[in-house]
């Protein structure tokens, strides 16, 4: 069961994601007055020295949804459904499967026979299906309720070595469900240069009907171009060494070139890599030291300091116990009088 009452194991990852194609994360509707074509990427409104900046990024929710759905489907392709003749035997089956007749109904627009509905619904031992309301994992208070029934008894299932894990499923207790949040947080991914280059592309609509050009139907987007450079940060809070294997893995499908941010990924968008800079493990007497924490971060980071941003890092954009962990000092990062160890530190000269 996820909980995040104390912290076991905290760590911090900053990662470098380098684009190696053109990548496009869209502002939405409204957002043309920032950018002069039909269809914008988004930017951040960052204040400070006094002036407004509007700065590309890449959003948090991206990477980390991206990041989810890569590690469920390889959670599945390792998995074999749960037989339907077993869910039969399963207490909440009925209700169950009237509620995903009603799910796949709104998808659809029809409601579908039993044989119709067993050819699209799977049901995993020990990952959920997040768009499924009969299958998702919430957190639901009545115990009687028909769906704790359902989880409970897929829960207690086993056959051929493979148990089930429903409560909550595996991805849920590393990303979040309804009425629990994630053990994995995110910053926002910045580009080191705030005047990067964005290039502008003329596409064309395709009619349906004929699968040709639509005449008269161009439309201009802006995109990021390949080379662009970002940094983000990952807070990893009581993830076991199973859970950051699979939290690995989402990220390996990026730099396998499978997985994909932003628009366009049919047509060759949003290719990148995303390389692992350091990792340091944070100890609970961080809270307890004398000078408190938040003076020795000021030390690092002021002015003259004997320390210096190692990546091309923007004070402005990042927390600044984050940008103090990236701080080095004749070729070390600082330990926090020893309530930080780095468990994969980047190697550099002094």
């Amino acid at each position: 069961m996820t909980t995040l009452e104390r912290f076991n194991d905290l760590e911090v990852r900053l990662y470098k994601l380098t684009t190696k194609s053109h990548l496009r994360v869209g502002a939405g509707e409204g957002a043309t007055e920032i950018a002069a074509v039909e269809l914008p990427i988004i930017r951040a409104l960052i204040l400070g020295g006094g002036e407004e900046k509007r700065v590309p990024y890449l959003p948090a929710s991206g990477i980390h949804g991206v990041n989810r759905s890569w590690v469920e489907k390889v959670i599945r392709s390792q998995e074999t459904p749960i037989p339907h003749r077993e869910l039969e035997k399963m207490n909440g089956y009925e209700e169950a499967k009237g509620k995903a007749k009603e799910d796949f109904k709104n998808v659809l627009g029809r409601e579908l026979t039993d044989d119709e509905l067993f050819d699209h619904w799977r049901v995993y031992p020990t990952v959920c299906d997040p768009m499924l309301n009969c299958d998702r994992c919430e957190t639901i208070v009545d115990k009687d309720h028909w769906k704790n029934k359902w989880m409970d008894a897929i829960n207690a299932w086993e056959k051929d070595g493979v148990k089930g894990a429903r409560r909550p499923c595996t991805v849920c207790a590393i990303f979040g469900y309804p009425g629990q949040r994630g053990k994995v947080r995110m910053t926002h991914a910045f580009p080191t240069d705030e005047k990067l280059p964005v290039d502008i592309i003329t596409r064309v609509a395709i009619n349906r009907l004929t699968g040709a050009a639509d005449e008269g139907k161009l439309f201009d987007l802006e995109a990021i171009p390949p080379g662009v450079t970002f940094y983000f940060f990952v807070t990893l809070e009581n993830l076991d060494d199973e859970e950051k294997k699979l939290f690995d893995k989402g990220i390996r499908a990026f730099n396998l070139q499978l997985a994909a941010l932003g628009a366009h990924s049919t047509v060759g968008f949003g290719m990148v890599e995303v390389e692992e800079v350091f990792a340091a493990k944070i100890e609970p007497g961080i809270f307890d030291l004398n000078p408190p924490v938040e003076e020795i971060i000021a030390e690092i980071l002021r002015k003259g300091s004997d320390y210096e941003l190692r990546e091309a890092l923007d004070r402005e954009k990042y927390p600044e116990f984050f940008l103090a962990l990236s701080s080095w000092k004749d070729g070390r990062p600082p330990d926090f009088e020893g309530q930080v160890e780095y468990l994969r530190p980047e190697k550099k000269e002094g």
